[in-house]
């Protein structure tokens, strides 16, 4: 075999081998998302998904008034918990305390309010000022319910 030949079969063996490990870790990362797709599926039992009114009240922030950002002790959530800026949400009786809720754009929660003026499509947003929730406002965002 000449120099010519032997170079040829280096530069076809090489691809080969390239191609295999790149077919190889598509293998690989398939068989993980295919295992990751029956996770999902047999815990999506767990999981409620729907469009919300999302609302924030701030009952340790300066300027909470009692009656509307609280009730009772401004620290206490109904449950008892800390309320948590950034943390704690509340929502109405339809959604159980202790419930984990992911709202779109603002990350993961647990319910441990309530509110008298929550309704069963409502979540209200524990956050550290007056002026970040009423800047917010009220808008329509997607909530993934992790039920307990």
């Amino acid at each position: 075999m000449d120099r010519r030949q032997s170079l040829l079969m280096l530069t076809i063996t090489g691809f080969f081998l390239v191609v295999a490990i790149y077919y190889g870790g598509q293998l690989q990362q398939a068989k993980k998302e295919a295992l990751e797709a029956r996770q999902m599926a047999r815990q999506s039992g767990l999981y409620q998904v729907q469009m919300m009114n999302i609302t924030m009240y701030a009952p340790l922030g300066a300027g909470a008034v009692g009656g509307h950002d609280f009730s009772g002790d401004p620290s206490q959530s109904y449950s008892g918990e800390k309320v948590i800026p950034g943390k704690t949400a509340a929502a109405g009786p339809n959604v159980p305390l202790g419930t984990e809720i992911y709202v779109e754009g603002l990350g993961w929660r647990r319910v441990n309010d309530r509110g008298g003026a929550i309704g069963p499509n409502d979540i209200d947003l524990a956050v550290a000022s007056r002026e970040e929730a009423i800047g917010f406002g009220q808008q329509q965002r997607l909530v993934i319910l992790k039920l307990p």
